[in-house]
């Protein structure tokens, strides 16, 4: 179901109750670190070389302490084991992207929800808890985060082994490709991907006179 519907195979997986979210802490780090880049390795390879994910894990990819200070990154986990990190991701008001505390074009200042987007951030599910729709699942609770701290839109830079997912979950590529310079001198793509909250505009128009 997660490939044909991943938002279906999300509610599917919140209506059972067997998974909870926790906001990540400064000891997640080296977890957190750990679980990116089997992430990466286990289920990017095929639209990166391993030079690119070589140069980009620790680098581009990774945790973003400063997420974690604003408690806007999650750990979503077994309901009996919150120590399991099944998949993280968060969202930010801050003008930041993506990328990782090392990384490039970092911009600390805070978005206005009047006429910004929110954006969602570092969204990463285990191989082994992988296709079940717990990174969707994992994306729409920061999507609600963002909504409830002022943000109906949405943006991220996305990986390109998870542009076909998002795509399927409402948002579209923006037209803006980034290729980041990496440390070993390899060159990695980011996609700009934008969405709106389109189901929040039309409860909201059921109800205007």
């Amino acid at each position: 179901m997660a490939a044909d519907n991943p938002i279906a195979s999300a509610r599917a997986q919140e209506a059972t109750h067997n998974f909870g979210f926790r906001p990540a802490t400064p000891s997640d780090i080296p977890a957190l670190e750990s679980m990116i880049a089997t992430s990466l390795r286990g289920l990017a390879l095929g639209h990166y070389t391993q030079a690119e994910l070589d140069g980009s894990i620790g680098y581009l990819f990774g945790p973003d302490t400063l997420l974690i200070h604003d408690q806007t990154y999650y750990i979503l986990h077994p309901a009996d084991s919150p120590s399991t990190i099944c998949a993280c991701g968060g969202w930010s008001f801050r003008k930041t992207l993506y990328g990782a505390d090392r990384a490039p074009g970092r911009m600390p200042e805070a978005r206005d929800p009047k006429t910004e987007r929110a954006s969602i951030r570092a969204i990463f599910t285990h191989p082994d808890w992988a296709r079940k729709g717990l990174g969707t699942m994992m994306m729409r609770y920061c999507e609600q985060k963002a909504k409830d701290g002022g943000f109906d839109r949405w943006e991220m830079g996305s990986t390109l082994s998870g542009v076909a997912l998002y795509e399927k979950c409402g948002y579209v590529k923006s037209g803006k490709l980034d290729q980041v310079a990496l440390p070993n001198g390899e060159i990695i793509r980011i996609v700009h991907m934008i969405k709106d909250d389109v189901e929040g505009v039309a409860r909201s128009s059921e109800v205007l006179p």
